[in-house]
């Protein structure tokens, strides 16, 4: 009786699904940190957590971008929606530093919503990135 071993995943995979979490828990970590500060008076502690917490959240979407090319480049390229990642992961990053400056410029009227939109793509990437 012969047995085969698991499928291994490809480090790239395993990468992208770590990044992907971590992105996904620093917008949540974010929004948190925002009701805080829209909830209460402003509270300088809450505004440095939510500020720098803004910077773990572009770094986490570098990592998921980074991942997310070297699973579609990266050898024994994955074809299944690896593309589909790479172009969301990519359009998380750039939408999130626009979402970011808006914040530090004041502008909450886009900065917010922007933040609906960017919680979505995130959890659409780790939805994917969970669908192989």
């Amino acid at each position: 009786m012969e047995t085969t071993a698991p499928a291994k995943t490809p480090a790239a995979l395993t990468l992208l699904r770590v990044a992907v979490l971590a992105h996904l828990a620093m917008i949540l970590w974010e929004g948190a940190t925002a009701g805080n500060l829209v909830t209460t008076p402003i509270s300088m502690e809450a505004l440095y957590l939510h500020y720098y917490g803004a910077f773990v959240v572009h770094a986490a979407a570098a990592v998921q971008l980074g991942a997310a090319a070297w699973l579609w480049w990266g050898p024994g390229r994955a074809r299944t929606g690896a593309r589909a990642l790479l172009v969301i992961s990519a359009l998380a990053l750039l939408l999130g530093l626009v979402q970011a400056a808006l914040g530090t410029f004041g502008v909450l009227q886009a900065h917010v919503p922007l933040a609906v939109v960017l919680t979505g793509l995130v959890a659409w990437s780790a939805a994917l990135a969970w669908r192989r």
